[in-house]
């Protein structure tokens, strides 16, 4: 007969924002259980902002190539993921880039709205 034990919790402040937590001891398996619902609340709750979406006139999916320019669609998608934007809305925004003729497109180019601001001009995309 198995008989289980009233799991304790222990705390260890390890910095000023970062702390240790041991509960201890768990059925088989129930670590990972518990372990993964607390982390998916923890990322949840982070906030922040990103490219969640991204829309190319002429474009009808990420596999498409765009004529005169020399990355495709989706080497396109990858650098806009990499950008580090932030927002003091709570609302999703939208940022616009427009350029004609040859040469480097860069973040710097995304006009974003007054409340929003790309962080790395310097993320390029070649034309």
């Amino acid at each position: 007969m198995l008989i289980s034990q009233r799991p304790t919790l222990s705390e260890e402040v390890l910095t000023d924002n970062r702390s240790q937590f041991v509960i201890e001891p768990l059925e088989p398996g129930f670590g990972y259980t518990l372990g993964n619902s607390l982390r998916r609340t923890l990322l949840s709750s982070i906030p922040g902002a990103a490219v969640t979406s991204i829309r190319i006139d002429g474009v009808l999916h990420e596999f498409t190539t765009v004529p005169g320019v020399k990355e495709d669609v989706t080497a396109i998608i990858l650098n806009l993921k990499s950008l580090v934007v932030s927002s003091e809305e709570d609302e999703p925004v939208t940022m616009y880039l427009r350029k004609q003729g040859p040469g480097e497109v860069t973040a710097g180019d995304i006009v974003p709205p007054p409340v929003s601001r790309c962080t790395t001009p310097t993320c390029t995309s070649r034309r």
